[in-house]
C-alpha cells in the first residue's frame, strides 16, 4: 500500500498543547496556534491518501455503492467480515464512511481508515474533521490508556482508479471546541472522482452533517457542499452522487430547552404519525429539499427502512435534565419504552440512475443487480456492527451496457 498522510503516528503533542485552551477565540490568538497553524491546517484541510497497488474492481458491468456510518469502527473484524463475506456488500467498489476513527482509545488507537484498505485491497481517501482533545468518552473503549493520532473523519474505499481528493469544510452546527466531547474541527464533504469504466468519470462525495442545532443548519451544510461540487465541475454535466449520514432526525437538538420541547413532542404525538415523519423527514429537514432542488434524486436510491433506532427517552438523557423529567419521561413510554426509527443515512445522484433487481449482470461473477436497500441485522460476536445500518445502491455503467440495460433504454 501507498501511503501519504499528512500527519506523523502521534498528535499528542497538539492535544495536550490545545487541551488548555478554554474557548477557540483564546486559542486562535495564542502563541501555541501561531507556532502550530500550519501543521494544523493541513491535518484538517489536506486528504490522507493510501493507494493499494492491487485494487481490482470486483464487478465488471456495474458500479455497486456502499453508504456507511461504522460508529467509529470500533467492531471493525466484524465490518471487515461484512464488506467481504454478505451476499451484496461483498461487491461494493465504493464504499463511503462515517465515524471513522485514526489512534483513538474507543477503536483501539487503530487506523481504522489504512486498515479496511489494506484488508479489503482498496484505495482510500480520508477526511479529519477533527482532532479529539479529549478521551474516547464513557464506554467507547476497554482498559486505561489514551487516544494517540486522536483524529475522527470520513473515508471513501474505491477499487476504481480515483483523482483529485478534495476536503471542504462545511458551516459549524455546532461549537465543539466548547462541548462535552472537546475537539478541533468541523463537518466536511470529502470529494473525488472516480472512473468505473474507461472515459466514465464521476464525482463522488461523503459527508456527515451535524446531529445538534436546527434542520436548517443542517441545509446550510449539504448546500456548501453542492455548491463545492458544482464549482469543482465548473458548469460540467459530470454525474455526481453524494452519500452520507445526513442526521435528518427532525428534531431540534442541543441544551436543555430543545430535549425538553424533544421529549413533550415525543409523548405528545401520536406514535404512527412520529414514525411516517421519522422515516419521510423531508417536511422538517431541508438539507434533502436542497439535494432535490439541486437536481439529485434521492427517492431511486433509497428505500424508506431506518437505518438507526433510539430510545425515546433517549432525546433528553445526554441534555442534563432534570431526573424527575427523565422519570416522568420513562414512566409516560412505559416499561419496553419507545423505539424512535430514523432514517438518517441517504445516497443521492444527480445524472445517475439506479438499477433493479436483476437489470444488469456482471460477466465475470453472476451477480445480479439489486434495487436501493438497507442491510438490517449486521453482528459480529453476538454485538451490533454499528448504530447505523449500510445502505446500498446499483448504478450502471455509461459504457458498456449490461444487455439488460441496454434493452431497458432502447
Amino acid at each position: 500500500m501507498c501511503v501519504n498522510p499528512t500527519t506523523g503516528d502521534d498528535n499528542q503533542h497538539l492535544v495536550r498543547g490545545l487541551r488548555g485552551f478554554d474557548s477557540i477565540s483564546r486559542m486562535l490568538r495564542s502563541e501555541f496556534y501561531r507556532d502550530h497553524r500550519t501543521e494544523l491546517r493541513a491535518l484538517l484541510n489536506e486528504p490522507r491518501i493510501y493507494e493499494f497497488e492491487g485494487a481490482a474492481p470486483r464487478l465488471k458491468s456495474f458500479l455497486r455503492v456502499v453508504q456507511w456510518n461504522i460508529e467509529y469502527g470500533i467492531r471493525l473484524d466484524g465490518i471487515v467480515d461484512a464488506l467481504t463475506n454478505h451476499p451484496l456488500l461483498r461487491f461494493a467498489d465504493v464504499i463511503l464512511l462515517n465515524e471513522v476513527d485514526d489512534g483513538m482509545l474507543r477503536s483501539g488507537n487503530a487506523n481504522v481508515a489504512r486498515e479496511l484498505g489494506e484488508r479489503l485491497r482498496a484505495h482510500v481517501i480520508y477526511g479529519v474533521e477533527y482532532l479529539e482533545l479529549g478521551t474516547s468518552g464513557p464506554g467507547q473503549g476497554e482498559g486505561p490508556g489514551e487516544n494517540t493520532v486522536a483524529l475522527h473523519g470520513n473515508a471513501i474505499l474505491t477499487r476504481h482508479p480515483f483523482r483529485d481528493p478534495q476536503i471542504i469544510r462545511l458551516p459549524r452546527c455546532e461549537n465543539n471546541f466548547a462541548s462535552a466531547q472537546k475537539r478541533l474541527g468541523g463537518r466536511l464533504g470529502l470529494i473525488l472522482d472516480i472512473e468505473p469504466a474507461a472515459g466514465d468519470r464521476m464525482t463522488v462525495a461523503a459527508v456527515h452533517l451535524d446531529v445538534v442545532n436546527r434542520p436548517p443548519c443542517r441545509r446550510n451544510q449539504i448546500h456548501a457542499l453542492l455548491e463545492a461540487i458544482e464549482a469543482r465541475l465548473s458548469g460540467g454535466k459530470r454525474r455526481a452522487l453524494v452519500a452520507g449520514d445526513l442526521n435528518t432526525h427532525t428534531f431540534v437538538r442541543g441544551g436543555r430547552i430543545r430535549a425538553f420541547r424533544n421529549l413533550v413532542r415525543v409523548l405528545a404525538a401520536d406514535q404512527q404519525r412520529l414514525a411516517a415523519e421519522l422515516l419521510h423527514p423531508e417536511d422538517q429537514e431541508p438539507a434533502l429539499g436542497e439535494l432535490t432542488r439541486s437536481g439529485y434524486d434521492l427517492d431511486g436510491f433509497n428505500d424508506r427502512l431506518p437505518t438507526q433506532r433510539m430510545g425515546g427517552g433517549a432525546l433528553g438523557d445526554a441534555s442534563g435534565l432534570p431526573d424527575v423529567v427523565r422519570r416522568l419521561a420513562l414512566k409516560r413510554l412505559g416499561p419496553a419504552g419507545l423505539m424512535l426509527q430514523f432514517r438518517l443515512d441517504w445516497i443521492a445522484a444527480r445524472g445517475l440512475s439506479p438499477l433493479g433487481a436483476g437489470e444488469c449482470a456482471d460477466e465475470p461473477t453472476g451477480e445480479a443487480s439489486a434495487p436501493p436497500k438497507t442491510i438490517t441485522g449486521l453482528t459480529h460476536e453476538g454485538r451490533p456492527l454499528s448504530d447505523h445500518d449500510p445502505i446500498v445502491a446499483d448504478i450502471p455503467f455509461t459504457s458498456p451496457f449490461c444487455p439488460a440495460v441496454a434493452g431497458r433504454r432502447e
